[in-house]
């Protein structure tokens, strides 16, 4: 399971799986970001982990000039068949989050939908976090949308079910150590399939104590895509805009 994302994420059944993500949640989680990265048109910004380009497009069609690199080669083709359907000028490649040939510099690096913690060690979850420093221009920003670790482990649901166009979805939930694992059985055609996520809890601290060990500052933290104060507590997410 070391390498789950993958297999997972190279997958055509990824997005069955994630279809309730839609254009919606990124222009809401764009337009946060926005409120707090005072940028102006053209600015370059970056999406690490970009998946099938939902956040990347939309900043593309915000007017922004917009880059997105992801591992998985099914999503990051989804990602440029939405751009060339939108006519929209986002650029694409293939990368590991872990070493990004990039030379480039960027107004802003976003790091969304927990697309951070999928590795074994520290060095490793944290080392984007750290070059993200180096790539950006002077008082950049870079944004992490991750879980709010306290919450999950307060209210983690166990199982659940869903059809999506005829496949039968089961997801099964656990916090083994310091990680919350998922398996995920899609049920399609009498064949079952399965794959896993795990994903390493870090606290709100430890993330914070360590962007600012990079470098970092705090300029603002969200608890939802609306813009709701974090609550350390009660808040499903953990959004985070950082300054160089």
């Amino acid at each position: 399971m070391k390498d789950w994302y993958k297999d997972w994420f190279s997958s055509e059944l990824y997005l069955a799986v994630y279809n309730h993500r839609n254009d919606d949640d990124a222009e809401k989680l764009c337009r946060l970001i926005l409120s707090s990265a005072d940028l102006q048109k053209g600015a370059k910004i970056l999406d690490a982990a970009c998946g099938a380009g939902r956040h990347a497009n939309r900043f593309s069609l915000l007017g922004f000039n917009v880059a997105g690199f992801d591992l998985s080669m099914t999503l990051l083709t989804e990602a440029v068949n939405t751009a060339k359907e939108k006519k929209l000028s986002t650029k694409f490649f293939c990368g590991d989050i872990r070493n990004v040939p990039l030379k480039s510099s960027f107004d802003l690096i976003v790091n969304l939908f927990t697309s951070f913690g999928y590795f074994e060690s520290d060095e490793e979850n944290f080392s984007f976090v750290k070059q993200s420093y180096s790539l950006l221009n002077k008082k950049g920003f870079y944004v992490l949308d991750y879980l709010n670790e306290k919450t999950l482990r307060k209210n983690l649901v166990a199982q659940s079910e869903k059809e999506v166009n005829g496949k039968r979805i089961i997801e099964r939930r656990e916090i083994s150590g310091n990680r919350v694992v998922k398996e995920i059985n899609v049920l399609c055609k009498n064949q079952n399939h399965k794959f896993f996520e795990s994903v390493r809890l870090y606290s709100k601290d430890e993330i914070v104590e360590k962007a600012k060990s990079f470098g970092f500052v705090v300029q603002r933290i969200f608890g939802d895509y609306l813009g709701g104060e974090f609550d350390e507590n009660s808040s499903n997410r953990l959004i985070t805009v950082f300054r160089k």
